[in-house]
């Protein structure tokens, strides 16, 4: 078995990635479009709250997911040179990861210190 997203799983990906981003952005919209003023301790209270913050880092593990799908493809389908491929798909990979571990650990870091 293949741990590389082909055909129609990196499709399948694309789309459940996308709707859950679609969805908690609307929620996230939602949330400051019906309170009347958006404080620091206001943004702080919806973050922290467990519900909020499991979403949250869903959401940009989600992220991550869709954006390397996507760029993924494009470096597959628009670069021939095999080195390059390589390493521009490492750092993308690099790139993303790391991003992602640093959501994580300011989300969980606002989980405890709250």
């Amino acid at each position: 078995m293949s741990y590389q997203a082909k055909g129609l799983q990196a499709w399948f990906f694309q789309r459940v990635t996308g709707l859950f981003m679609a969805c908690y952005t609307l929620y996230v919209l939602w949330l400051v479009l019906s309170t009347e003023v958006v404080s620091y301790q206001i943004w702080l209270a919806w973050f922290s709250h467990p519900l909020m913050n499991a979403a949250t880092g869903l959401f940009f593990i989600q992220l991550a997911v869709h954006a390397w799908v996507g760029m993924r493809d494009i470096v597959l389908d628009y670069m021939t040179n095999d080195t390059l491929r390589f390493l521009t798909l490492t750092f993308i990979s690099f790139f993303l990861i790391m991003s992602s571990l640093e959501t994580i650990r300011t989300l969980f870091l606002l989980s405890v210190n709250v």
